[in-house]
């Protein structure tokens, strides 16, 4: 199943608000970013993603720019880390 699916944000360190509350990853690959309530500039918004090692994803940011993160699942909990340290985690939800 991978990172397949929609994902709900459960983390909320101050580092964190530029990625969105809610995410989808396609199987295409391509994903979708949303905004929650009052929430600014997204990071992540839409845009396409390669899984490039066992716990590293490359996607396509808000610039065009494509990023590399560390990522790992266990269970429903998929957690992030990005280039400058900041960890934040989503729930699967569906």
């Amino acid at each position: 199943m991978g990172l397949t699916g929609k994902w709900t944000k459960i983390s909320n360190a101050p580092c964190d608000q530029i990625y969105p509350a809610e995410i989808e990853f396609f199987e295409r690959p391509r994903y979708l970013g949303k905004k929650g309530p009052g929430q600014g500039f997204i990071w992540w918004d839409a845009g396409g993603y390669e899984v490039v090692g066992e716990n590293e994803v490359r996607l396509s940011v808000a610039t065009d720019a494509q990023t590399l993160y560390r990522f790992a699942i266990s269970g429903d909990i998929l957690t992030f880390v990005d280039n400058e340290g900041c960890e934040f985690q989503y729930r699967r939800s569906s």
